[in-house]
């Protein structure tokens, strides 16, 4: 597993948190399932990346071991963001559990525009990226949608990035350790007394320098 959070200015995300708090989430349940996707070539360089970019071998393998243990969790579908990387995981997490598997476009990461291709190490969530997404349409769009899928009813695995589940925890006002944003680490998102918070269902670990964004 990988994870970015290390690498990123800390005023930043702190800026991201407190837009999603202030914009606020309603959820219709009490429990729903979150999973980053598996690792790329992208988040091994360190760079802001395309759309398209796909798995690498090391992020189909993350995503078959995240499989394997959904596969003891209870859930009745997935909604997938359609970039690649989100699909790809999706696609070996459907295989193994039967689930079906849906996209929703507002699950897709903050687009970064002509910073495409260019290193992330530094990333600054305030700042808006020529030809990308500003901080607040990515959040409003993050929300927006994602409030349209946590209703009651059947239970939810949201496949996702990075940069979504950094909105999510804001909205929700849950801590997010940095060993938490790993990729393909299966997080169940429960409503207690007081508020939210975020179990992993794999024991979490920390590499030596972060990975990659989003």
């Amino acid at each position: 597993m990988s994870t970015t959070a290390a690498l990123e200015n800390n005023a930043g995300q702190m800026a991201l948190r407190a837009a999603a708090r202030a914009r606020g989430l309603i959820v219709g349940r009490d429990r729903f399932l979150f999973l980053r996707h598996g690792r790329t070539a992208g988040n091994m360089g360190r760079i802001y990346q395309h759309p398209d970019i796909s798995l690498c071998e090391e992020g189909f393998c993350d995503a078959d071991d995240a499989a394997l243990r959904l596969r003891e969790v209870e859930f009745d579908h997935i909604y997938a963001s359609d970039m690649a990387r989100a699909w790809l995981t999706a696609g070996r997490v459907a295989a193994v559990t039967g689930k079906p598997v849906a996209v929703r476009r507002a699950l897709r990461e903050r687009y970064f525009g002509d910073l495409i291709g260019t290193s992330s190490e530094g990333l600054d969530w305030r700042i808006d990226p020529p030809n990308g997404e500003t901080m607040a349409e990515f959040v409003e769009r993050t929300l927006h949608g994602v409030a349209e899928l946590l209703v009651p009813g059947p239970m939810p695995l949201l496949i996702s990035h990075g940069g979504v589940l950094r909105v999510l925890c804001g909205a929700l006002d849950v801590e997010l350790p940095v060993e938490l944003t790993a990729n393909c680490l299966p997080l169940a998102f429960e409503r207690g007394n007081p508020g939210w918070h975020v179990v992993p269902l794999i024991q979490p670990t920390v590499p030596a320098e972060g990975v990659g964004v989003a």
